[in-house]
């Protein structure tokens, strides 16, 4: 029986997102295809709670303090490029007691280790030695276009770290990727890129993850009261609240500009722009930014809502649309946040916009809330994207890549 560790240091400083998602559901569903799995990271919400087969992690105290720089609206100083050397550095350095890991994957052996962000390049080469005989694997959830330039340069302390110093970004990448045995990719645009440098490359897609069904009629309209959204016409933003990239004011400006007092806007959701959703959200009494919310609390945010709206500047393989998806939500998309394989998958059928475009936006907003015709072929699309990309499908994907790369070599 295989024996597989997923790694994921980064969610010690805090990350809660899909790179997580996937790393909890894959160690609660491979064992289903016969697979034994372990896992190395912080216990993030997805867990149901300890295992005899996880190492978690003490949360790192260089998350209070990016956190307390948040608050006291220190971004752009927390994103300056020596603050965040300095900060990568405590943290690479002495932030993990590497002793008590290389206990844990002696202990273990692992065949396959899957490892969740470039965060866990640094300490995975400490660790190898201790695992001489496992298929160190990729997933790459950090890099959309595949150009690299933005993440290696953005993490540059760490992976100097673990690359070696001042060596160039371009030997820098080559070495990264030239670490690990495979890598997994998300979308066609990853695998192009990753192929460069790594031939063992396969592409897995995202997919919804969401536990829980859809709340019965009565359970819904008690949520919809109580939250005063009871009548109106939803539409909902959900997912990290990071400016840069999630591009959330545009839908909020856009928003602003509608007309129908019957609307209303959800944002949904945390993170380091949450102060100035905020303050844009006081302009409009439809706004409503709710702000980080449980996982049960999904399944009634997505079935209240009449639009889910993405508007982000770059995604890799985005899994809150697909969520969306599966409880029938109408979907409009920015073009910029969906890849190459859902544009060839469903071509025209996506309603798509600029997402600098705020106009157009306002439009389209507006026709996939009121033209009936429109709403109906985009729950028709919802239904078919929620069967492509099933978390079924997903967790069949991963499973037959690792028993194919133990038996071949190749994933």
């Amino acid at each position: 029986m295989a024996r597989v560790l997923i790694f994921d240091t980064s969610s010690r400083l805090g990350a809660v997102g899909g790179a997580q998602r996937v790393a909890a559901n894959l160690f609660y569903e491979l064992p289903k295809h016969g697979i034994t799995t372990f896992y190395l990271g912080y216990m993030t919400d997805y867990f149901r709670g300890p295992s005899k087969n996880a190492m978690f992690l003490k949360e790192s105290k260089q998350k209070a303090l990016k956190q307390a720089g948040e608050r006291h609206m220190l971004q752009s100083l927390i994103e300056n490029r020596l603050v965040r050397a300095g900060y990568y550095a405590s943290y690479s350095l002495r932030g993990i007691n590497t002793s008590e890991m290389e206990a844990f994957v002696s202990k273990i052996k692992p065949d396959v280790v899957l490892a969740s962000s470039i965060l866990d390049y640094v300490i995975l080469k400490r660790l190898k030695a201790k695992m001489p005989r496992a298929k160190i694997i990729y997933i790459e959830h950090a890099n959309a276009s595949g150009k690299y330039e933005g993440a290696f340069d953005y993490n540059i302390m760490q992976l100097t770290f673990g690359t070696g110093p001042f060596v160039g970004l371009e030997r820098a990448r080559r070495r990264f990727f030239g670490f690990f045995d495979g890598v997994i990719a998300l979308n066609m645009e990853q695998y192009e890129a990753v192929k460069r440098y790594n031939g063992n490359v396969k592409i897995i897609h995202s997919s919804s993850l969401l536990e829980g069904s859809r709340p019965s009629k009565a359970q819904l309209e008690r949520f919809k009261q109580k939250l005063g959204i009871s009548g109106k016409k939803i539409v909902l933003y959900l997912g990290r609240l990071a400016e840069a990239q999630k591009n959330v004011s545009a839908l909020i400006k856009a928003f602003t500009e509608t007309k129908g007092e019957d609307m209303r806007l959800l944002v949904v959701g945390d993170g380091k722009s949450r102060p100035l959703y905020d303050q844009m959200a006081a302009e409009d009494q439809r706004i409503m930014v709710v702000g980080r919310i449980e996982e049960e609390m999904l399944p009634y945010y997505y079935s209240s809502s009449d639009l889910y709206v993405l508007p982000s500047i770059w995604e890799s393989f985005n899994a809150t649309f697909i969520e969306a998806a599966t409880f029938g939500v109408p979907l409009l998309l920015s073009e910029n946040a969906v890849n190459k394989d859902i544009k060839t998958r469903f071509g025209k059928r996506l309603l798509l916009f600029n997402p600098n475009d705020i106009e157009e936006l306002r439009e389209k907003m507006n026709i996939a809330i009121y033209d009936s015709a429109e709403r109906k072929e985009l729950i028709s699309l919802s239904g078919d994207i929620a069967k492509e990309y099933s978390k079924k499908a997903q967790m069949d994907a991963y499973a037959s890549a690792i028993k194919h790369l133990l038996d071949s070599g190749k994933l």
